[in-house]
């Protein structure tokens, strides 16, 4: 008889079931295995993704706090410069106008009382600056040639120079006027001159340092 009828089914059958259930207990324990396994990677994945995205939160919160910090800051920065701007500027229009009103006020009483001398004394300046011409014509007021005229004849003697001198009045000069001429020059010297320069540059400082309103703007129509 053939050995293929040697063969127990039963047996094989016995043993064929045991070994495939073995089989299937180590691929459910590797299966388990896997599964945990997983399970940690993917647990611990998602820590590390929680962690970096706390950071990211933690520094795009700092970064956002610094920005407004900033912010702050040069906000603060900026209203304290316009606040010490407009402080200073109105320290400077009250100075500009105390500095006016005074000199509106002592201007006219340095001319009535001084402008003579003054005019005799500008005169003599231009004598020193002049030394070694021949001639010289002076013109003032007739106040400063009646008061003063041989003083200003004195000033060409003390110089020791051989000068002709020329003292003249003019009556369109003021006390405080005075002209001074020689052959390749001459000087003008006025008192009330030199106080309205002055006086002009403080209104036009004045001006300038005053904030327009609309009644002080110039309106144009088309």
């Amino acid at each position: 008889m053939s050995p293929i009828f040697d063969r127990n089914f039963d047996q094989e059958l016995i043993q064929g079931g045991a070994l495939a259930a073995a089989n299937l207990a180590t691929d459910d324990m590797a299966l388990g295995e896997l599964k945990q396994r997983l399970k940690q990677e993917a647990y611990a994945e998602g820590h590390l993704a929680g962690q970096t995205a706390a950071r990211q939160e933690a520094a795009s919160d700092l970064a956002n706090r610094q920005q407004g910090a900033l912010d702050s800051l040069a906000s603060s920065v900026a209203e304290l410069r316009e606040t010490a701007g407009a402080h200073r500027q109105a320290v400077e229009q009250h100075l500009l106008e105390f500095v006016l009103n005074t000199c509106e006020l002592v201007f006219p009483q340095i001319v009535e009382a001084t402008s003579k001398d003054r005019a005799v004394a500008a005169i003599q300046r231009c004598i020193a600056l002049a030394g070694g011409v021949s001639t010289l014509r002076v013109t003032v007021s007739d106040a400063v040639l009646r008061d003063h005229g041989p003083a200003i004849s004195a000033a060409f003697g003390a110089t020791g120079d051989d000068m002709r001198i020329s003292v003249q009045a003019d009556p369109t000069l003021e006390d405080g006027d005075a002209r001074v001429a020689w052959q390749h020059g001459s000087m003008d010297f006025s008192l009330t001159r030199i106080t309205d320069g002055i006086l002009n540059a403080l209104r036009h400082a004045l001006a300038d340092q005053t904030p327009q309103t609309p009644s002080t703007r110039s309106v144009t129509h088309d």
